[in-house]
């Protein structure tokens, strides 16, 4: 589905993850303690008031890396950067990327599952522990604006699937709205699922999250070393901690 274009007061919310949120197997064991599950599922949303500006942003940059001397070596057939992916991108052009992200007019708020901490409930049904968890992290930020477009990455097209994410989410939103009655409550809100590579915004919220989830899981800071002072807030929800500019991580 398309993003729409709204004019005025709007926000866009580009929301991507790292790591599954898969606890237990078909068969009932724990994939987590056997080592074939993440220990952690990191969430990140990426906040940009122009979504079209954005989008050229990153397609310059990307159009610039590959006329990059210093790069036209490791580009071929099998690897043309037709998008930003941090899982599979080379270190030469993550670290380019990352140091672009830091130039952007965007805000960048990430929220941290130690999937074994959750109640046993969740840690049963991944979709509803993604759905919560996404809830509990965009529950505040989809107020900061009249209008708000959330468009998650998703690899999946099942219509049931987008809305039992839309629904968690919303039942996280609407429970935080009823605890705060001074927010404002006659605003638009949309959801959208859209492939990885259809917006340098959701390319952005995937190097984001995955920065952030190899300090977690495989304790390397490189890549978040870069990003740190870009980072709003940080939120490790299971052991109640926040991280920020002057709290780092």
């Amino acid at each position: 589905m398309a993003i729409v274009c709204m004019q005025g007061d709007t926000q866009y919310i580009f929301f991507d993850e790292s790591g599954k949120p898969e606890v237990f197997s078909a068969k009932g064991e724990n994939l987590v303690v056997k080592g074939a599950a993440t220990k952690h599922l990191v969430l990140a949303a990426i906040r940009a008031n122009d979504q079209l500006v954005l989008q050229q942003q990153v397609t310059d940059f990307r159009s610039q890396l590959l006329k990059d001397v210093s790069l036209t070596k490791i580009f071929s057939s099998a690897y043309a950067l037709d998008s930003f992916h941090a899982q599979t991108d080379y270190p030469e052009v993550k670290e380019k990327f990352y140091q672009f992200i830091t130039t952007l007019d965007i805000k960048i708020d990430v929220l941290v599952v130690e999937k074994l901490k959750c109640y046993e409930q969740l840690q049963k049904s991944p979709g509803r522990l993604y759905g919560v968890m996404a809830g509990q992290l965009l529950k505040n930020l989809a107020h900061q604006k009249e209008n708000t477009e959330v468009i998650f990455s998703r690899r999946d097209s099942k219509l049931k699937l987008r809305q039992e994410l839309e629904i968690e989410v919303e039942q996280v939103r609407l429970g935080y709205i009823s605890q705060h009655p001074n927010l404002q409550t006659n605003l638009s809100l949309h959801y959208y699922h859209n492939p990885h590579y259809s917006h340098g915004g959701l390319q952005i919220a995937d190097y984001v999250a995955h920065a952030v989830f190899q300090v977690y899981e495989n304790n390397k800071r490189e890549w978040y070393e870069i990003l740190k002072k870009k980072i709003g807030k940080i939120q490790d929800i299971c052991n109640k901690k926040y991280f920020t500019r002057s709290n780092l991580l």
